[in-house]
């Protein structure tokens, strides 16, 4: 459900007619001669090609880092029973970052401190290096925003990405009412300038939303150029950055940090309480690439730095106008966060509000319109036979979890990325206690096994119901899945649990939950970090201190199988896949962790 706005607020309408006209340029796209290469490529599900700049980017990642990070990592192997010289090939990881707001957010970065090598205690504790051997790093919504907030500002470490003044999360601001010392007018300045962003996208002749809202107020906190002390002034506010221009940052040419990709979804919508899904409905993903699809019904990608131009089987209408600068990187993450479509079945107010605070042209569409955030379709007559919006001029996209995947698992299991290790980190709020129960896991084997067999590897062997993955405490812990499996990925999940140690949980805050005080987020970042080098120990309360050579075993086994002859598992490995897999077998109980409180405990009242 999306965050609501207080009756307060919709006295800035009043206010908004005597607003600034002045427009900020830096959010609108140009447009510019089209180049002599192909805008978009196609290909098939059975033969599959990677946009040429990503396999680059791959190899010279795999072959000047990576090797040498799994070597940082695992020295010499004997801690966990193998010699690293062994492996001439390590296994490929991705990293999986799901939705849920600023939940998800926060928990996803108190992951990333614990398997970053830049941190040392991390290091110690044995996790930290993973994040440096990783190939991929998927987001969706809440996971987008962190994506965003790594990648947008050159890859920092989490204490500075998060609290840090250059630039910080902000989240002690509010979303969508954000206070000064003069509350009011802090806040009619906030929308003004929101609008005015908007406005100068719309007069360049581009279809705006609420979408266009959403993202120039997620840019305030994830992107450049915002502090506290600027925050109510007219500064770009991250308008003019593109997502497009990850490729040009200093990390990302030395491929310091694995590739990003963030996920999109079609309108559309699932019933939650049945567990129905249209399971044909499009799902897209965004790299600093391209706009792609690999759903083997779409099978096309588009050169992202010149995305929004007019296009008919791939070729520009005009090849004199072609657009630049529609890949603003807070649209990006708005889209892949844009929950608003959620209200309608529920009360079109909250939709209204926002469309008077935005002002027109966005207050004068139909509430359904309003919500979805507007792409011009790259793919406009391709496919016309499969694709279902091969004849729309306009793709009408939403929060990248909004089919049910809120894990964004899809693009990392693209056959040609030949990825042979996930860590699916859920910050889903299934629960009425907001933590998650493997609901996203099976809605991704659903459509795996019913829609994308020929395009993408399927998952490993899972609970049938979400019923048993929290009676087996699934939920509650990391667990190992596809152990021995030879042909899916081995998926690390690592959910959003409470505190191992019987703490009061902060970090399972609502997806409303839009604003947090400092001391509120350090104590979720504090929270997740120690859970996230604790693993468990069954029927106790106290960190595994073999935990972090376990996460070491499970990233390293699919190494073994790119050996001749395979390498057998390690005695040490085979111990830790007993207390960490999933084994149908040997069935675990939610028993076996005890004392874990599961209410929150943050204030009531900073929730909307």
């Amino acid at each position: 459900m999306a965050p609501s706005l207080s009756l307060s607020v919709a006295l800035v309408i009043v206010l908004l007619s005597g607003k600034c006209t002045a427009l900020l340029p830096s959010y609108s796209p140009s447009l510019t001669a089209c180049p002599d290469t192909s805008l978009t490529r196609t290909f098939t599900a059975t033969s599959q090609e990677l946009n040429q700049f990503e396999s680059d980017f791959i190899a010279a990642r795999e072959n000047s880092v990576i090797h040498q990070s799994w070597k940082s990592w695992l020295k010499n192997g004997s801690a966990i029973g193998y010699n690293t010289t062994a492996f001439s090939n390590f296994a490929r990881v991705g990293l999986a970052f799901s939705g849920g707001g600023y939940r998800a957010s926060q928990f996803g970065a108190g992951v990333i401190s614990a398997i970053d090598a830049r941190n040392a205690t991390a290091v110690a504790a044995g996790t930290g290096g993973l994040l440096q051997v990783a190939t991929y790093l998927g987001g969706l919504s809440g996971g987008s925003w962190l994506t965003a907030g790594l990648y947008m500002n050159g890859f920092p470490m989490v204490q500075d990405m998060v609290l840090g003044s250059q630039p910080g999360w902000l989240m002690q601001q509010d979303l969508l009412e954000p206070e000064g010392s003069a509350a009011i007018i802090n806040t009619l300045q906030y929308y003004s300038a929101l609008d005015q962003s908007v406005d100068a996208k719309a007069a360049a002749g581009f279809n705006v939303t609420i979408g266009d809202g959403w993202a120039r107020a997620l840019s305030y906190h994830f992107l450049g150029g915002t502090n506290l002390s600027n925050f109510f002034d007219t500064s770009s506010h991250g308008a003019g950055q593109l997502w497009s221009q990850i490729a040009n940052a200093d990390f990302f040419n030395n491929h310091q940090a694995p590739f990003p990709l963030v996920v999109l979804d079609t309108n559309g919508t699932f019933d939650l309480t049945t567990e129905s899904i249209p399971l044909d409905l499009p799902v897209y993903e965004v790299s600093p690439f391209e706009f792609a699809s690999f759903d083997p019904h779409i099978s096309a990608g588009a050169e992202l730095s010149h995305i929004g131009t007019s296009l008919f089987e791939g070729v520009p209408v005009d090849n004199a106008s072609c657009v630049t600068g529609f890949d603003q990187a807070g649209f990006v993450i708005g889209t892949s966060s844009n929950i608003f479509a959620s209200l309608l079945s529920v009360d079109t107010t909250e939709i209204e509000l926002l469309q008077s605070l935005l002002g027109e042209p966005i207050e004068a569409l139909n509430p359904a319109e309003a919500v979805v955030s507007k792409w011009p379709n790259p793919f406009l007559g391709i496919a016309s036979a499969k694709f279902v919006d091969s004849s729309n001029a306009e793709l009408q996209l939403i929060d990248g979890g909004s089919n049910g995947e809120n894990i964004p698992l899809n693009p990392l299991l693209v056959k040609a990325r030949e990825v042979d290790v996930i860590v699916a980190v859920d910050g889903s709020a299934d629960t009425d206690d907001n933590w998650p129960n493997g609901l996203s896991l099976l809605f991704s084997a659903e459509r795996l096994s019913t829609i994308l067999g020929d395009s993408h590897q399927q998952l490993p062997e899972l609970p049938s119901s979400t019923d048993d993955f929290v009676a087996q405490g699934l939920n509650l812990r990391p667990t190992f899945f596809g152990c021995n499996s030879t042909d899916t990925p081995l998926i690390i999940y690592l959910p959003n649990s409470p505190p191992l140690t019987g703490d009061a949980p902060f970090c399972n805050a609502p997806t409303t939950q839009v604003q947090f005080e400092v001391n509120e987020t350090q104590t979720i970042l504090d929270q997740t970090y120690f859970n996230t080098v604790g693993g468990f120990v069954p029927n106790a309360n106290s960190p595994d201190p073999n935990w972090g050579r376990c996460l070491q075993c499970a990233a390293v086994d699919r190494s073994r199988f790119k050996v001749t002859p395979t390498i057998k598992r390690s005695a040490f490995c085979a111990t830790c896949f007993t207390q960490y897999c999933y084994n149908p077998s040997n069935i675990t109980s939610s028993s076996e962790l005890p004392n874990r409180k599961l209410t929150y405990a943050g204030p009531a009242s900073s929730s909307l």
